[in-house]
């Protein structure tokens, strides 16, 4: 029996690669146009005009994707006047020169978390012709929004604890280097019950070491961390708990808060007061200083 099958045995997948993506582009291409006549046959005709048709290109994993969409005119009652608009962007939820795609954004994102540099990303998103600038715009326009917080209520001259202090900690950038950065930590709460404390916040400010912040950014960063958490600060007691660095009482005296010694600076100066040298004499008065 005899087959007449042509089998091409130099088939391989980098030779097909290039097909899928032309493929993959192609769907992407016709997918926003069908939106574009699916919009242009449900809008409101009597609002929306067609004026013009024009071509936008955006940048996938895949590669360029060029689409035809249409430029609808209607009139806008507030600026009284005739507004341009492209319906099947606004559906898209694209901005006006955003030519980035989200699964790039997505694909950034990723290997950014991963440890990538901004040159490994740049050539696995190779297809996409995307530049070192390019991957640092999408972090710089990224975008955290923080949950809106449930504020605690304070009672007129109820004490606030205000625990501020410095920490120090090497961070690896992504350039494989290790940068001593330094951590102005300040920790809120109302009270302490059974050594747990009550209504804690937490916040901080993260710098490379050495990096002047001054004790009125400090203060002001302490107000605004306040009021986010919690109501009628104005009138509450702040009381400012740390070591004794001088730029803590500078911020106390700054909010006009009363400064006292956290708990383990305060044992510390008992230890280093009464029983320097002393040890077997003066124990039992740090005992009961303690």
């Amino acid at each position: 029996m005899n087959f007449n099958i042509d089998f091409n045995y130099k088939w391989n997948y980098k030779e097909q690669y290039p097909k899928i993506d032309k493929l993959i582009v192609e769907n992407f291409k016709n997918k926003w146009e069908k939106w574009d006549r699916r919009i242009k046959n449900t809008r409101d005709k009597k609002k929306y005009k067609i004026v013009d048709f024009q071509y936008r290109t955006r940048k996938t994993l895949y590669g360029m994707v060029t689409y035809k969409r249409r430029i609808y005119e209607y009139f806008d009652e507030k600026l009284q006047k005739l507004v341009r608009v492209c319906l099947v962007d606004e559906k898209m939820e694209l901005p006006k020169y955003k030519r980035i795609g989200e699964d790039i954004e997505d694909t950034i994102i990723e290997n950014f978390a991963d440890g990538k540099r901004y040159r490994d990303i740049c050539a696995i998103c190779k297809k996409a012709g995307i530049s070192v600038s390019s991957v640092h715009r999408v972090f710089k326009n990224l975008e955290i929004n923080e949950a809106n917080p449930v504020k605690v209520k304070l009672q007129k001259n109820q004490p606030i604890f205000v625990a501020i202090d410095d920490g120090h900690r090497k961070f690896w950038d992504f350039k494989r280097k290790g940068t001593k950065h330094s951590m102005r930590l300040i920790v809120t709460y109302t009270d302490n019950i059974n050594h747990k404390v009550q209504n804690k916040r937490v916040k901080a400010i993260i710098r490379k070491t050495r990096t002047p912040i001054g004790v009125k950014k400090t203060a002001e960063f302490v107000k605004e961390h306040c009021q986010k958490f919690y109501e009628n600060i104005e009138q509450a007691k702040i009381i400012i708990c740390g070591d004794s660095a001088g730029w803590i009482k500078e911020v106390a005296d700054y909010l006009g808060a009363q400064f006292v010694l956290d708990k383990f600076h305060l044992i510390r100066t008992l230890y280093l007061g009464i029983m320097a040298g002393n040890k077997e004499k003066y124990l039992e008065e740090y005992n009961h200083a303690t």
